[in-house]
């Protein structure tokens, strides 16, 4: 009995080790590995619209409990990679061994091509391993999955350029994520590394600031169309803009709101003889959102063929400027955090509250906690919203109370925002890409990209993050229609939408 007792007192002891051991990879045990010659490091870089969609992919592979996350702003509270700025950083323990992903999303999905394209040199956080070397502030905690149940979060950590930093970090990227191919980017890459689908589909919307979506309510003859009728800016409620309207603003045809927001109403909201400004809140050029609206509304590059000459160009800040127009102003953001601060303008004055733009459905105004970046609302497109929720269907869903997030169930509106989209209804649909450099070939950097979108398709159901779809042909076991998308446009952005059920 005194032998067994012993046995079980050592089991027990080696499972409460385990426990124990179970926690957050922190600066020091980066620097460790780093000196023993086993640490595992790499840098992507790419898109931002599913940064959280690629940080969960990389939770998939850590051991459980172990993983940390690292960013650059100066924000106390828990917020997660998507809310938290450009230059970001993931570390945990993948089959024991300490692994470090440093994650660029400025500059959007070209970037995933651009350093290895263009020669571009990015930013990147300064090497992990040392708290009194690279500014970092250790914060709260975060909930990713049932198998990383307390992410601890670290603050304000110092940047630079990562090939000119001499940290004994990755100074290049290995690759990353976009949006959409190369292609649509005007670029061949096969040169220099090798896409790849990424077997997920983003959903995208048109957002518009909280003023503007009252406005178009009233214009379209909603009679919910104030906070105390719709307090939770229901889909149902939703005001809609066509494809040809929308179009007809980001190439600047339309110069004022008149034509989808009637003259009459506008002297009801800010008065009469005052014109709201039509401001259009676009990407640069490098992002694969704004590469997504102009494929999906422009046909550009997707109709460039001159024997079609259907494509159409956007307006960008410069070109809208040329145009001496006061009321059509365009801005051009570099990531979707700064983006969404142009929705609400704290200093505005009531006619130029009227913002509009595109976002992925990743974002979700109603869990943005940064009450700076919460103004903006999605809308429906040709009459459908991402967010209709399936019909006779309670949601369990989390919000923004006081800064803080919270359980609520709702069936209001789908959370996961994908429904109609994975059924179909919903067009504004485009599917992602993955990119190997080939002088990551054989390294971490590869292996970790593969894992990432081994893991999209791999997830739990419950697990595929907001404003995603898994392909039709990746081989998910999740249900078609709800996780998986019914149709997939095979790897190539310009092709039409086909459904497969």
């Amino acid at each position: 009995m005194f032998t067994l007792n012993k046995l079980l007192l050592a089991v027990a002891g080696t499972l409460m080790a385990g426990q124990v051991f179970a926690v957050p990879v922190t600066p020091d045990d980066i620097k460790s590995a780093k000196q023993n010659g086993s640490l595992h490091e790499a840098w992507i870089s790419g898109a931002s619209a599913p940064t959280y969609n690629v940080f969960q992919g990389f939770a998939a592979g850590c051991d459980p409990d172990t993983l940390s996350f690292f960013h650059d702003q100066t924000t106390t509270n828990a917020v997660r990679p998507g809310s938290a700025g450009d230059n970001l950083g993931y570390a945990c323990k993948r089959g024991g061994t300490v692994s470090v992903l440093y994650h660029t999303i400025a500059g959007g999905s070209y970037n995933a091509f651009a350093p290895h394209v263009d020669g571009v040199k990015l930013t990147r956080l300064k090497n992990l391993n040392s708290l009194s070397n690279n500014g970092c502030v250790a914060g709260p905690t975060i909930r990713v999955n049932d198998n990383q149940t307390a992410v601890r979060v670290y603050r304000t950590c110092a940047t630079g350029v990562g090939a000119t930093l001499n940290d004994n970090a990755p100074t290049l990227p290995a690759g990353g994520f976009s949006d959409v191919e190369a292609q649509l980017f005007g670029k061949d890459v096969s040169a220099v590394g090798s896409q790849a689908p990424a077997n997920v589909g983003q959903v995208f919307g048109v957002a518009v600031s909280a003023p503007l979506y009252r406005a178009l309510q009233t214009a379209q003859k909603i009679a919910k169309n104030t906070d105390a009728l719709d307090p939770g800016f229901d889909p149902e409620n939703a005001p809609s803009i066509s494809s040809a309207q929308y179009t007809a603003l980001i190439t600047g045809t339309y110069t004022d709101w008149n034509n989808i927001v009637p003259r009459a109403t506008w002297d009801n909201i800010i008065g009469s003889n005052k014109t709201a400004q039509i401001r259009i809140g676009r990407r640069v050029d490098t992002s694969g959102t704004q590469a997504s609206s102009n494929a999906f509304f422009l046909k550009n590059p997707c109709n460039g063929d001159p024997a079609i000459l259907g494509a159409l160009p956007p307006q960008s800040a410069a070109s809208a400027a040329s145009l001496e127009v006061p009321t059509y102003i365009v801005t051009e953001d570099s990531s979707t955090s700064s983006l969404k601060s142009k929705f609400k303008n704290s200093t505005s004055t009531q006619e130029d509250d009227y913002v509009i733009g595109i976002m992925s459905l990743e974002n979700n105004w109603r869990t943005e906690v940064n009450t700076a970046r919460n103004g903006y609302r999605f809308i429906k497109v040709d009459g459908i919203h991402p967010e209709m929720p399936q019909a006779g269907k309670t949601y369990a869903a989390q919000e923004a109370v006081n800064g803080v997030l919270v359980d609520v169930t709702t069936t209001k509106y789908d959370p996961n925002a994908r429904f109609n989209a994975a059924n179909g209804q919903y067009g504004f649909h485009m599917e992602m890409v993955s990119f190997v450099a080939n002088s990551a070939a054989g390294t971490f950097g590869e292996t970790v990209i593969g894992e990432i979108v081994g893991a999209f398709a791999g997830l739990a159901c419950a697990d595929v993050p907001r404003g995603l779809t898994l392909n039709p042909l990746a081989g998910s076991s999740c249900v078609a229609g709800e996780e998986v998308a019914k149709m997939t446009r095979s790897g190539n952005n310009c092709q039409a939408n086909q459904m497969l059920f």
